[in-house]
């Protein structure tokens, strides 16, 4: 595993530079996508950066229909709006998650020794061992590994789908909730009644590099016959829309901005007109500790949300802090203590880890009296309130927005 052929942008700088050089490639990614030929170059290998904004999605779809016409780069565009979409469906179905952690947190990996030697990547199918150790060494899956090592995972060593789900999360530096979870739920035939995936050895040697195939190839026919397991469906919840509420006036008090890793970039955003006195930012150790998040997945994002403090403080003018703290609650309580805030805002986390913790904060920040607010961007709850049903019904339903998007970017 050569894994300092594989790198991913820790500042926006980087990841803008990253877009430039990858535009050119746009229009052959549909051609390439599928195929697993390290170090990725048919990939943007944006989705670190993305999931963190330092780079909008809009950002990135703008790039390649600047330099192709809309069709010529149809399947790059849908991909960066899985994203949004998936974040949609489970923003408006936020007790999938729930009932989720609710089942992990009764599974304990020290009862599932498979499941360890699996994530270990000592399973003795090579082929998947070495999408493991490229996980935890590189922080990155390929999406298409992704699908058949989430499959053999589920319907080959038939182990619980929330200790694969969680096992991605730990590494993964694009890791979100929603991708996550309802990727793992869809392979496991949990978001499509009657609708799973099974990885299949003809796919794989159709689209792993020869080089890959040729010394990872024992135990390779364990993937000929797979069978899917049999998991209850269970009819899913409705889904409630997403609001976007409005900011009050915040004149004359003194406004803090708590900027966390589920978006930096708050210099293009709803609060780009504030003008905070302060911008904090802080590596919340108990959180990370109980998702076990791997040491380069905690380092990703450190650097990551150092860029986003530099870019925040030049943009607003105001001092900005970066601190580790044991408990997130703790840390933004004493904050606004250090800093004599009246308010505190913040980007809305979505749901997820950072997401389930937003009552504990509104609920120590106002026994600080000290007004708390989360404020969504208008670009992503439009498009996630059509995340009603499947992805191509919410594809056609979002058109007028990409129209829209793209009509912006060319009269800027």
């Amino acid at each position: 595993m050569n894994s300092e052929a594989l790198s991913f942008p820790t500042t926006r700088a980087e990841a803008l530079e990253r877009l430039r050089e990858f535009i050119p490639k746009a229009e052959q990614y549909a051609a390439r996508r599928n195929y697993v030929e390290p170090p990725y170059d048919y990939v943007s290998r944006l989705s670190p950066a993305i999931s963190r904004r330092l780079i909008l999605e809009r950002e990135v779809c703008e790039a390649a229909r600047e330099a192709f016409s809309p069709s010529a780069i149809q399947k790059f565009e849908q991909e960066v709006w899985w994203r949004t979409y998936w974040k949609g469906w489970l923003e408006m179905r936020p007790s999938i998650w729930t009932n989720y952690r609710t089942e992990l947190a009764e599974l304990d990996w020290d009862d599932y020794p498979r499941a360890q030697e699996v994530a270990r990547g000592e399973s003795g199918v090579e082929i998947m061992d070495y999408f493991a150790r490229e996980l935890f060494e590189t922080g990155y899956m390929h999406n298409h590994a992704r699908m058949w090592w989430a499959a053999f995972w589920i319907h080959v060593e038939k182990l619980p789908w929330q200790l694969g789900a969680d096992f991605f999360l730990q590494h993964l530096f694009d890791g979100d909730a929603a991708s996550n979870t309802l990727s793992w739920r869809w392979v496991a035939g949990l978001h499509t009644k009657g609708k799973n995936y099974l990885v299949r050895r003809s796919n794989i040697e159709k689209y792993v590099a020869p080089e890959i195939l040729r010394n990872h190839k024992v135990k390779l026919e364990a993937l000929e016959h797979t069978t899917a397991v049999d998991i209850e469906y269970e009819p899913l919840p409705e889904p409630k829309a997403v609001e976007a509420r409005d900011l009050p006036s915040l004149e004359n008090q003194r406004v803090g901005i708590w900027l966390h890793e589920n978006d930096l970039l708050p210099e293009k955003s709803p609060l780009q007109d504030f003008g905070p006195v302060s911008v904090r930012g802080f590596t919340p150790e108990k959180i990370w500790s109980a998702e076990q998040f791997s040491k380069s997945k905690r380092d990703f994002l450190t650097a990551a949300m150092k860029d986003g403090l530099q870019r925040a403080e030049e943009y607003f003018s105001c001092a900005s802090g970066f601190q580790t703290c044991d408990v997130l609650e703790e840390g933004l309580a004493n904050w606004v203590r250090e800093e004599n805030l009246d308010t505190v805002v913040t980007l809305h986390p979505f749901t997820g880890v950072l997401g389930e913790r937003l009552s504990n904060i509104e609920t120590t920040l106002r026994d600080e009296g000290v007004n708390f607010y989360a404020r969504r961007r208008p670009e992503d709850v439009e498009p996630m309130n059509k995340a009603t049903s499947g992805f191509f019904g919410f594809w056609k339903k979002t058109e007028p927005l990409r129209r829209e998007s793209a009509d912006l970017a060319f009269s800027d």
